[in-house]
């Protein structure tokens, strides 16, 4: 110690205290029960990463690790021990630095566009919580026996339907549901669900359908403030998890509410846009188009039918503009409009976000 000038140490001393959390990204890809999990750490690190496994998101033994890799690798391949519920990961980088993971689209056999709102990552790296919030298409519609078995054993408490009235899921016998609260996001007036005629006679195109889907969403968007401000009102109370937010396909008023969700987590733009898109790697047209080879026979109608399920980037991108533009800010909308206050925005993120130091 005499070697070195108080002024150094104590500087060594001040690094070694302050040192903050590398950033860790991880994502978990399932193939039948083979699980690959790729991480990135910046900086880069080097050392091992221990690998546990869980059925709950929240409880992990970390005695016995599931695998163990090098931090180099990028990647691990594991097979999941609990085939009869879903698996949740916890990764530990050298015995100090830990992050959770999970399969984000959860299969089902035909609710389709069914998956967990965990593990985007905030604006100060905070992680989203996985097994909390999920957001898909219609229960009501979609969901068989085997589905409702897989959800009752995610411990689903509430169901939040964007669906209209005469849709939603209290028109349906939803006795394994506790809580549906249904909040029937209103539309463009001037705007048609579906446009099946017009598009057989191809008097509808492609592009048709990607301006009237802006005008729409961005009608939603700005027109059920009540609505979304109820929506956060039952996300902000903790006893309501775990939650699904859903509506017919899952991809447009779903989409809305998930970006508003989202960005009142501090979840940038990019993942956002992510999020929105992924609708199209998921959603079956064999399950929401029973006469689907009516519509595929032509290439014309093919095209325009494929615009009319998918969820596009010009779309949120519009909405998010819009929203910019008329507002200043996403955070001024949700203040002004949604009356998300400060207080309501920082209980959300207790509950929807893993704590700084350790995740």
């Amino acid at each position: 110690m005499k070697k070195f000038p108080l002024p150094v140490i104590t500087f060594l001393l001040i690094s070694c205290c302050t040192q903050e959390k590398p950033d860790i990204r991880i994502i978990c890809e399932n193939s039948s029960g083979n699980y690959r999990i790729k991480w990135e750490t910046l900086p880069p690190m080097e050392g091992t990463v221990s690998i546990y496994e869980s059925n709950h998101p929240d409880s992990f033994n970390i005695q016995t690790p599931l695998a163990v890799a090098n931090i180099g690798d990028g990647f691990k391949d594991v097979f999941a021990l609990r085939s009869l519920s879903r698996s949740y990961f916890k990764l530990v980088f050298n015995n100090k630095y830990s992050a959770i993971t999970g399969e984000r689209a959860i299969p089902m056999q035909q609710l389709a566009n069914f998956r967990d709102f965990g593990g985007y990552y905030s604006e100060d790296n905070r992680q989203t919580r996985w097994g909390k919030l999920y957001r898909s298409s219609s229960l009501s519609s979609y969901a068989t026996t085997t589905d409702r078995k897989f959800l009752n054993a995610l411990g689903i408490k509430t169901v939040i339907d964007f669906s209209a009235d005469n849709e939603n899921l209290r028109q349906t016998y939803c006795h394994w549901i506790k809580q549906i609260f249904n909040l029937p996001l209103r539309e463009n007036p001037c705007s048609t669900v579906f446009f099946g005629d017009k598009i057989l006679s191809k008097q509808m195109r492609k592009n048709d359908v990607l301006i009237d889907q802006q005008d729409n969403l961005s009608f939603v968007t700005e027109h059920n403030a009540d609505y979304f401000e109820q929506m956060f009102d039952i996300l902000t109370d903790k006893t309501n998890y775990p939650v699904v937010i859903c509506c017919a396909l899952g991809k447009d008023k779903t989409g809305v509410a998930a970006a508003l969700i989202l960005s009142a987590l501090g979840i940038d733009r990019e993942q956002i846009i992510s999020d929105f898109l992924l609708s199209n790697q998921l959603i079956d047209y064999d399950i929401f188009l029973p006469n689907v080879e009516v519509y595929f026979s032509d290439y014309d109608v093919q095209e325009t039918m494929t615009a009319m399920l998918s969820a596009h980037q010009e779309v949120v991108t519009y909405i998010l503009d819009r929203i910019n533009k008329q507002y200043g800010s996403m955070n001024h909308f949700l203040e002004k409009e949604v009356k998300l206050t400060a207080r309501k925005r920082e209980k959300l993120k207790e509950i929807l976000l893993y704590p700084q130091a350790d995740y």
